[in-house]
């Protein structure tokens, strides 16, 4: 007889059905398997949310590391019209009485009108020579050019003196050659010579630039910034000028007088507690999520705990005056186990021993910053505590995936053989319907011919 070429064709039977049935109840342990797999990912996912807020935490340690932070400065002006001010941390406390007599100027300076057809130059020899401080550069004018050709001439990429040309023409339709310096001040003018037939008198330069009253300068030399400090006399070719009082920066605004004061600026170090506040409350928050799902009873989730707890409840000595991070404004709220800042209690550290509050975070050896920093490295690390646990629950879905891989072998296996049986119990059945079919007939036939008799 001919195989079956549908499963159920023969006998009637759901063959398909009955076996997804079947095979629902064989794969239950690999459902098993999955699920356990999720969980092994669920929890490596905790572990990089712990790795995180760690990581975000030793972030929050950078400022807490540096002096700076907590000798900041500020720089204030009586009038910012006038002047204004940076400062440096370790600058002296201090004010002063500063008087701006005029600003520093970018030189500007112009030739005589000339008509725009007129031309410079033409014999062998002949050129133009800019130069601003260090630099120079020359244009070639022994094939003649009108001030716009000039000026072309000086506007290219070759020219590195930060001089640049413009062009400016009257209502009497002539010209104007201006060329303009890059920086301001008397060293960094605008310079220039000539060459071959060329002169001064050729084009006729002169300084454009004004004073404050809009009267033309009468000397180069006050293109400087002029100003007195504390009665002390000063010139220079920038408004931006570090070198007067140490560790302070003016910025010159306009002509009169400010007083600038320099005092210290406890917002630097209390800003930058703040954030390890924060990011602390921020890993503590993480850790007690965790522990309430994911990680429920997990030792590595305890032990940052612990630890952490360890670092603050830890007397620094030998540092200063201060020991604990109380001493400072920086308790541990008894309820939720956060930090909490008082910044006036801090601030008032800071004014009164300042020295002790630096040492106490920023030592190199001994401070709560590489106290704290030490540990989080132990955990996030590059082979550190989290990456050996993470290795390990990899290791564990690894085996899943092997468990998993054998027992779809084996399921393989077990629907093979379920279709071979139920193949055979369908062909079979087929043929005793076949032949259940024929004896019928038969006897139908035989019946038949005893009643014709």
């Amino acid at each position: 007889m001919a195989g079956i070429s549908s499963p159920g064709i023969g006998s009637g039977l759901d063959i398909n059905g009955i076996i997804s049935k079947l095979m629902e109840v064989e794969r239950q342990p690999l459902a098993k398997l999955d699920k356990k797999e999720a969980g092994y990912q669920a929890e490596i996912s905790g572990y990089g949310s712990i790795k995180s807020a760690l990581s975000q935490l030793r972030s929050s340690l950078d400022a807490l590391k540096k002096a700076d932070t907590f000798q900041a400065t500020k720089g204030t002006s009586s009038d910012e019209k006038v002047v204004s001010l940076s400062t440096q941390a370790g600058v002296v406390p201090s004010s002063y009485q500063i008087t701006v007599n005029r600003l520093a100027q970018r030189h500007k300076t112009g030739s005589l009108e000339f008509a725009s057809t007129q031309t410079f130059g033409g014999s062998a020899g002949d050129s133009l020579t800019i130069t601003s401080g260090t630099k120079s550069f020359t244009v070639d004018l022994s094939t003649a050019k009108t001030l716009q050709e000039i000026q072309a001439a000086i506007n290219v990429a070759t020219n590195d003196t930060g001089i640049t040309a413009g062009l400016i023409s009257g209502n009497n339709g002539k010209q104007v050659l201006v060329l303009s310096s890059a920086k301001t001040g008397y060293a960094d003018r605008v310079q220039l010579a000539y060459g071959g037939t060329l002169t001064a008198s050729t084009f006729g330069f002169s300084t454009l630039n004004r004073d404050a009253s809009g009267a033309l300068l009468t000397s180069d030399t006050q293109l400087d910034a002029s100003l007195t400090v504390d009665g002390v006399s000063v010139t220079r070719g920038s408004n931006s000028i570090s070198d007067v009082i140490d560790k302070v920066t003016l910025e010159l605004k306009g002509a009169g007088t400010a007083t600038a004061t320099v005092a210290k600026d406890p917002s630097v170090a209390t800003d930058a507690v703040r954030s390890f506040v924060k990011a602390y409350n921020g890993l503590k928050d993480t850790l007690s999520s965790l522990s309430n799902n994911t990680l429920s009873g997990n030792s590595l989730v305890r032990g940052v705990e612990t630890r952490m707890r360890a670092i603050f409840n830890t007397a620094i000595g030998g540092l200063g005056s201060y020991r604990y991070l109380s001493e400072m404004g920086i308790t541990t709220n008894r309820d939720t186990g956060k930090l909490e800042l008082d910044s006036a209690k801090l601030e008032k550290a800071l004014q009164d021993n300042g020295t002790s509050v630096l040492n106490f975070f920023s030592d190199a050896n001994k401070g709560f910053a590489k106290a704290v920093d030490n540990l989080v490295e132990g955990y996030i690390g590059t082979g550190g505590i989290i990456d050996s646990v993470i290795d390990g629950v990899n290791s564990d879905i690894q085996r899943v995936n092997n468990r998993r891989e054998e027992m779809q072998r084996r399921l393989d296996e077990v629907e093979k053989r379920y279709r071979t049986q139920f193949t055979a119990l369908d062909s079979l059945v087929a043929q005793m319907n076949t032949t259940s079919d024929y004896l019928g007939r038969q006897l139908d036939a035989l019946a038949n011919m005893i009643q014709k008799k």
